[in-house]
């Protein structure tokens, strides 16, 4: 079965398994196997410590029925929510795009000159100066799009395969040609480093097959969980934003 899920990436010392630390790979097979449910998981995309989602997908194969295992996981998880499945014997890595939103904060930044940098990472590039990989760095960029939203910019990246920290890095440049810093095709070829932006603006939003996932009845008490904790965290927005009075 396919399992969808999001969780809290700031929790976590990132996505894969690593001995003796908490990452999401690794507290959902802790649960799986406590309740002999599966001894393993395959995972659609791996994300980057700090990096959240709210669509990535896990393959497992257990004598249980989805719902069931959903329910487990969720009493058993904090800060990771199941939330859809659909019962197909697949590998999840094989996924028809991968949906990344980042959010930017708007410091007076030129909606404009940010679309302009999107047009010139979107497409088919060697993103060998975006990465921090050595081989296979051509990738094809179905979509980059970027909104403004309130005091924030969402900038969403749509593709089939990501390679590693590139959103990030292509975030800084863009962020550098927006203030003023402009480029062209010539990026790809001279390397110029732009930094890499931060990783908790980061989130999966969704990972889209050629099938849909059914949505779990997620119980009151686990939405009830889930808003408690995205409560406890409002205080951070609120100082970002100055929302506050300071006499």
């Amino acid at each position: 079965m396919l399992l969808k899920f999001g969780y809290v990436g700031t929790k976590f010392y990132g996505y894969q398994r690593q001995p003796h630390l908490v990452t999401v790979e690794g507290e959902i097979i802790r649960v799986l196997k406590d309740f002999k449910l599966a001894n393993a998981v395959k995972s659609a995309s791996r994300t980057d410590r700090g990096v959240s989602a709210l669509g990535n997908v896990v393959f497992l194969e257990s004598d249980e029925k989805p719902e069931k295992v959903i329910g487990i996981l969720n009493a058993n998880l904090k800060y990771i929510y199941f939330h859809s499945y659909a019962e197909r014997n697949v590998n999840p890595r094989f996924a028809r795009q991968r949906w990344y939103r980042y959010h930017l904060p708007d410091f007076g930044y030129d909606l404009d000159s940010f679309r302009e940098a999107a047009l010139i990472f979107t497409g088919e590039h060697d993103f060998y100066n975006f990465t921090r990989m050595h081989s296979n760095t051509r990738i094809k960029i179905d979509e980059i799009s970027v909104m403004r939203n309130g005091n924030c910019f969402m900038i969403d990246f749509r593709a089939q395969y990501y390679l590693w920290n590139v959103i990030r890095r292509i975030v800084a440049a863009m962020t550098a040609y927006a203030t003023g810093k402009k480029f062209g095709e010539e990026v790809f070829d001279k390397y110029e480093n732009f930094g890499i932006a931060p990783p908790e603006p980061l989130i999966l939003m969704d990972v889209s097959y050629d099938f849909e996932f059914t949505p779990s009845l997620i119980k009151y008490r686990v939405r009830e969980k889930m808003f408690r904790q995205f409560a406890s965290g409002l205080v951070y927005r609120y100082l970002a934003e100055e929302q506050f009075d300071n006499a």
